[in-house]
C-alpha cells in the first residue's frame, strides 16, 4: 500500500468519525430535548380532569353582578354568555363585581383641525370573591381598545361610537374571562 493509500484511507475513516459524532450529538440533543418536553405541564385551560378542576362548571358557577351604564351592560353580558354559553347557569358559587369605564380620544387631527379617527377604551375594574369564604380569587384590571372613524354626520358618529364600544367590551371580556378561567384552573389566590 503506498502512502497516499494510507492517506485517503486516514481521511475516509476520520470522516465517518466525525459523521458518528455528528449522529451521537444529535441523539443527545434529541433526547435532551424530549425529556424537556416531557416536564411540560401544559394543558387545554377548559379540558376535563380527572379528579382536577372542572373549570367550565367553575365559570358557570359565577354570579355577575349588576352595573348601571350601557357599555358595563355590554360588558357583563358578554361575560355571562362566555360563562354558560347561553345556557343556564349553574348555583352561584363565585361573585364576579365589576367597575366599567369607557372613555374616547381623537387619533390625530387634520388640517382643520377636525379629528376623523378616534378611538374607546373600555377599562373594567374586578374583582371574583368565593361566596362561601368571602376569600379574593383574582382581582385585576383590564383594557379594550378599539378605534372608529367620524364623517359629517351625527347619526353615523353615534352609530360608530357605539359599535367601537361593543368591540371593546367583548375584547376585555373575553380578556377577563380567559384570565378567570387560568385562575380557577390553578385554585390560586390573588
Amino acid at each position: 500500500m503506498s502512502s497516499s493509500d494510507r492517506g485517503l484511507d486516514l481521511a475516509r475513516a476520520s470522516a465517518g468519525a466525525g459523521r458518528l459524532s455528528r449522529l451521537v450529538r444529535g441523539g443527545l440533543v434529541a433526547l435532551t430535548l424530549g425529556v424537556l418536553a416531557s416536564a411540560c405541564t401544559v394543558q387545554p385551560v377548559y379540558m376535563t380532569i380527572a379528579n382536577g378542576p372542572n373549570v367550565a362548571a367553575d365559570l358557570s358557577a359565577v354570579q355577575v353582578e349588576d352595573v348601571s351604564d350601557r357599555v358595563g351592560q355590554e360588558v357583563r353580558n358578554n361575560l355571562i354568555f362566555g360563562f354558560t354559553g347561553g345556557g343556564n347557569p349553574a348555583p352561584p358559587r363565585y361573585e364576579l363585581s365589576l367597575r366599567v369605564t369607557s372613555a374616547d380620544a381623537r387619533l390625530g387631527f387634520e388640517r382643520d383641525e377636525t379629528a376623523p379617527a378616534y378611538s374607546v377604551t373600555v377599562t373594567v375594574a374586578y374583582e371574583l370573591r368565593e361566596i362561601a369564604t368571602g376569600k379574593v380569587i383574582l382581582r385585576s384590571l383590564n383594557r379594550g381598545v378599539a378605534s372608529y372613524d367620524r364623517s359629517n354626520q351625527a347619526f353615523a358618529n353615534q352609530r360608530a361610537k357605539i359599535d367601537a364600544e361593543n368591540r371593546a367590551a367583548q375584547s376585555v371580556a373575553d380578556d377577563i374571562q380567559l384570565r378567570l378561567a387560568a385562575a380557577l384552573a390553578s385554585g390560586k389566590a390573588s
